[in-house]
């Protein structure tokens, strides 16, 4: 989705970023011009960063693209300011990340060796939410479906909430897979067998053994 958002989207945009997955993917795939410009927290647990800094990009910048990248668990934070975007009609791009959960706790515990406990989320319908404030929402659940929808938010003349449901057992590798990383990571999957969570783990290798070449 990151990688689309990038080719569809102006030279001149500029991108909001939660702490999290959504900054990793942000920094990974969308490609500087010398005229776009990323926003973000930067520092290590703070949340829920994206949509504030897309409203005052918005009314700081009303001629250029705004486009938030937003976590599910930091959107939740704020939901409250979606009214704000729509009092004053700010034509943000709000595109969710909708893994489910705390992706980035998720794996910071993993890689220790820890079963993740308590990262899960029940998230409501973030798309009606949007519609109840009173701007464009829509779900999308496929991946075939996510290039149209990304260029239909994209060119969509005002706000609109794009809630993209991700795999949430993909795994953001980094540039260099250290060896206490990877038996963290058994050590987790080996207590979350125990634990019964078989199925949790088939998942997880079944959406990232694509990654067993860069170890």
């Amino acid at each position: 989705m990151a990688h689309c958002i990038n080719e569809l989207a102006t030279d001149s945009a500029i991108f909001t970023v939660d702490t999290g997955m959504t900054c990793v993917w942000g920094a990974r795939f969308i490609t500087g011009t010398g005229k776009r410009q990323m926003l973000g927290s930067f520092n290590h647990g703070s949340m829920a960063n994206a949509m504030p800094m897309a409203i005052g990009a918005a009314l700081s910048h009303p001629e250029r693209q705004i486009i938030a990248m937003c976590g599910d668990g930091g959107l939740s934070m704020l939901l409250g300011d979606l009214a704000t975007i729509n009092q004053y009609q700010l034509p943000i791009k709000i595109i969710v990340f909708n893994n489910r959960s705390l992706g980035m706790v998720k794996l910071e515990m993993e890689v220790v060796g820890l079963p993740d406990h308590e990262t899960n989320m029940m998230n409501p319908d973030f798309a009606a939410i949007a519609q109840a404030m009173g701007f464009k929402g829509i779900n999308v659940h496929k991946p075939e479906e996510v290039r149209n929808a990304v260029e239909f938010a994209l060119s969509h003349p005002g706000p609109i909430l794009l809630n993209v449901f991700t795999n949430p057992n993909a795994l953001a590798m980094p540039p260099k897979v250290d060896f206490d990383q990877m038996v963290g990571m058994a050590k987790s999957m080996s207590k979350l067998m125990l634990g019964g969570k078989m199925q949790e783990v088939l998942d997880t290798i079944k959406s990232n053994y694509k990654h067993l070449k860069e170890l």
